[in-house]
């Protein structure tokens, strides 16, 4: 009888011990994210910020073809791993305002994009924050929520395929493009 039990413990000890040794040399390698947790509750928080150095104008088509890119709208910069509208996005958005005010039969679609840091689940859900703060700035500013549509690509369209500072700074953005005037 206490054989048998030594026999059903060894069992049991293998057992596990084949279990723990499957479970840590396949696990899945977690990725580690350089991006701190979010702090900009509703994204227009007052902060300071450097700011991108570019004109703002879309020069080139960020949403693959399927509108009119490179007109008056302005692209609006982030800071790493926010969606708060800094000061110069704001006078960026007060300009596109003012053009759809101008445009009132335009619709406009804001595109949110990241920078390549950060897993692709964490970009897709930080460009739409992106996306949607910018949209709701401008609708605070009196265009028409029904013009505006948002969609996030998160890293998957770069502006700048560098990795650097620069090529990020360029990368955490919010485009907009027409999609009918």
């Amino acid at each position: 009888m206490n054989s048998s039990r030594h026999l059903q413990f060894s069992f049991l000890s293998f057992f596990f011990l084949c279990l723990v040794v499957a479970l840590t040399s396949c696990s899945k390698k977690d990725t580690v994210s350089d991006e701190p947790m979010m702090s900009g509750g509703g994204g227009f928080a007052e902060e300071s910020s450097e700011n991108v150095e570019s004109s703002g104008v879309m020069t080139e088509s960020g949403s693959g073809g399927s509108g009119s890119v490179g007109g008056p709208l302005q692209v609006v910069y982030f800071d790493y791993d926010q969606y708060n509208i800094r000061d110069d996005a704001r006078r960026a958005l007060q300009s596109n305002s003012d053009w759809m005010q101008q445009n009132p039969s335009a619709t406009v679609q804001i595109e949110g994009h990241c920078d390549e840091r950060g897993t692709i689940e964490y970009n897709l859900a930080l460009g739409e924050r992106r996306a949607n703060a910018a949209k709701r700035y401008i609708v605070r500013l009196g265009v028409d929520a029904g013009r505006l549509s948002t969609i996030s690509y998160g890293e998957e369209r770069p502006a700048n395929s560098g990795s650097n500072e620069s090529a990020w700074a360029e990368n955490r953005r919010a485009e907009f493009v027409i999609l009918s005037q």
